[in-house]
């Protein structure tokens, strides 16, 4: 017994010394790979949008509209925003603040900076932005289509105005003067209102324009769908 209890001991005192054999052993490293984004602003409006949406902090490859990494964007009770998105891969070029779709699909762009020459962190420092829905389809598709002829210039066609901060008062809850019986948006009720007729359909009674081949076929894709969703979600300024 004697003989075994001290086979144990020299077996213990062998294995403390391999333990602790006085060198320095490094740490095992984590994979960091990639940039990081960091997003500061002020952000209004993100309690406006439906669930087919997210506004995010992503990253996307040259001529790709799927984010290949995206971040849901939130803010505090004063709507400002301090997050960082980490891990970018090698292969994106742009990091943007935008509104995706339930497939990662890039909806409109608020914001965006190249990744190209950036070996620090790539920074958005974007102050004040309004991120509602409103202003999205604004951006995305009133602005660069509508207004061409509803207010820019100084002409809005059938006195209708869509220019920023006149669209709203002019589209919602406004009864239709050409299409009886309906507004030209109708709040919760997309399929009824002239907006929508106007932009799904190649004929509208009552009205003359066909707005229907104003379209692009990438906008029918993304931004019809937007439009329909903040209609039927209230459309809410």
């Amino acid at each position: 017994m004697k003989i075994r209890i001290f086979a144990f001991a020299a077996i213990a005192v062998l294995l403390l010394a391999a333990c602790d054999d006085g060198r320095i052993y490094n740490e095992v490293a984590v994979d960091t790979t990639g940039q990081s984004a960091r997003l500061t602003a002020t952000i209004t409006g993100l309690d406006h949008w439906t669930d087919n949406y997210t506004v995010s902090l992503a990253g996307f490859a040259e001529g790709d509209d799927y984010a290949s990494i995206s971040k849901a964007v939130r803010a505090n009770a004063d709507g400002q925003v301090s997050m960082t998105l980490n891990n970018i891969p090698d292969q994106v070029t742009s990091v943007r603040l935008c509104v995706l779709d339930r497939l990662r699909r890039n909806v409109v762009t608020f914001s965006e900076v190249a990744t190209e020459g950036v070996r620090d962190t790539i920074r958005l420092e974007l102050g004040t932005v309004d991120a509602s829905m409103l202003n999205a389809i604004q951006q995305g598709y009133l602005n660069t289509t509508c207004a061409n002829c509803h207010g820019a210039s100084n002409h809005a066609a059938a006195g209708l105005n869509l220019t920023a901060g006149k669209s709203y008062a002019a589209l919602v809850g406004v009864a239709s003067r050409k299409v009886e019986g309906h507004q030209l948006v109708a709040p919760g009720n997309a399929a009824e209102s002239v907006l929508h007729m106007v932009l799904h359909n190649e004929h509208v009674e009552g009205i003359s324009m066909n707005h229907f081949d104003l379209v692009s076929e990438k906008n029918a894709e993304l931004i019809l769908p937007l439009i329909d969703s903040w209609i039927d979600g209230g459309a809410e300024q």
